[in-house]
Parts: C-alpha cells; sequence; structure tokens
C-alpha cells in the first residue's frame, strides 16, 4: 500500500480494485498475500518530488523514480527482509535465471507495456 485517498480528492487511483486483484490473482497462482504500508516512504520519495517538480516549472516522470524507489528499492528491501525469494508486482517483465542462482530482470515481450 503507497498511497490511500483518506481526503476524498478526485481522482482516477483505482487502490481498491488493484487491492482486490493482488488478492485474486496471489489466490490463482498459490502465493502469499502480503499487504504493507509503504505511504510514508511514497509521501516522501514520489509525492515531494512531483510536488517539488511542479513548484520548479518542469513536468516530473514519477512513474519511474516510484519503480527505482519503491518496486526496487523499498520493496524490495522488505521482501529480502523478510527472507521471500521473489516478488510479483504486477508488471510484465521476464526473468531469466542463471546457473549460478542469480536472475536477470528483463524487459518484457511486449514493448507497449511497463
Amino acid at each position: 500500500k503507497n498511497w490511500i485517498n483518506e481526503a476524498g480528492i478526485p481522482g482516477d487511483c483505482p487502490w481498491e480494485e488493484d487491492l482486490e486483484d493482488a488478492r485474486r490473482v496471489s489466490g490463482v497462482l498459490g502465493i502469499e498475500f502480503r499487504m504493507i504500508d509503504l505511504i510514508e516512504h511514497y509521501r516522501d520519495r514520489i509525492v515531494d518530488y512531483l510536488l517539488e517538480g511542479y513548484r520548479s516549472g518542469i513536468t516530473p516522470n514519477p512513474d519511474v523514480l516510484c519503480n527505482r524507489e519503491m518496486k526496487f528499492g523499498v520493496f524490495l528491501d522488505y521482501a529480502q527482509s523478510q527472507g521471500f525469494e521473489a516478488v510479483a508486482t504486477g508488471h510484465y517483465a521476464r526473468r531469466r535465471n542463471r546457473p549460478d542462482g542469480t536472475a536477470d530482470l528483463l524487459r518484457g515481450a511486449d514493448p507497449n507495456k511497463d
């Protein structure tokens, strides 16, 4: 969980639907679903960057920063600290396993997906 619209601000962030989708998919795949609260990290690393960019007169790209700081930063650190071997982010990446037990994260087969 990285954001919740507590103030009821109009917007297009269907987080409740996303949450239910993630629960359903994890059940189908037979993997544990665990929700962790990353709201503070998201606000500090992504929202503040976005707002500062607008104040500075630029058009920031929070999605790129979100991948680096949240998905492959805070979230991955948490998963590793809990002993998880892998995480499911719902993205269209591919994984290539190496003989030494490590893995490479590769672009998805569909260039229209991130």
